[in-house]
């Protein structure tokens, strides 16, 4: 039986553009399956719930709530903002579809520090020591400062946590945990896509 946390709730971001991808993030498969139904997956082992933010209210082949951004256009920093507004639990799990290596083992860890902390949010932070705002647990007392975040113009992520308490969970840290360099790599054009597939299938 998975190991869920009653008051965790999970989203999947799978709205934006994708300009650098040229086509939605979410609608890539690796190994079968879309990374839309994979994060969805991976979420529901962890979390009470999990809701995708940044499509209608119907998506094909996935028993799961959908809600569209509530302020059209503001990226993930929108889609974290729209997850917040939903949330019922106290803390939220954001999760993107471009992180393909992503586990449940990762996702766990990451839920069970911010348990121990704080920290409006905790978030990872990735082998180039930057950190990643859509891979982090929001506490949903977090929204009042997204939404001032969003009305003060500030879309970006990084300038998002910034703004609130973080605890980031340096990656040292995540490497002493057992955690592989690439954990929190993204995915963010055709390359990336096609490097992930083949790291993905050698290790099948």
């Amino acid at each position: 039986m998975p190991l869920r946390f009653p008051n965790l709730s999970g989203f999947v971001l799978a709205g934006g553009d994708s300009r650098r991808m040229g086509r939605p993030k979410a609608e890539l498969v690796l190994r079968g399956e879309t990374m839309l139904a994979r994060q969805v997956r991976l979420l529901q082992n962890i979390c009470r719930s999990a809701t995708v933010i940044g499509r209608g209210s119907e998506i094909p082949d996935l028993d799961v709530p959908a809600w569209p951004d509530e302020i059209p256009g503001r990226g993930p920093a929108g889609g974290i903002y729209t997850a917040l507004l939903h949330a019922r639990t106290e803390f939220n799990l954001i999760l993107g579809c471009d992180l393909p290596f992503v586990d449940a083992r990762f996702l766990r860890f990451l839920a069970q520090r911010a348990r121990d902390e704080a920290a409006d949010v905790t978030v990872p932070e990735a082998r180039d020591f930057r950190i990643q705002p859509v891979c982090a647990v929001y506490r949903r007392p977090a929204l009042a400062a997204v939404r001032s975040s969003l009305n003060a113009g500030l879309n970006k992520t990084q300038d998002l946590v910034q703004r609130l308490r973080p605890r980031v969970l340096s990656w040292r840290e995540i490497a002493r945990a057992g955690f592989p360099p690439r954990i929190l790599a993204n995915m963010n054009t055709p390359e990336d896509y096609e490097a992930a597939k083949r790291i993905l299938n050698y290790e099948l």
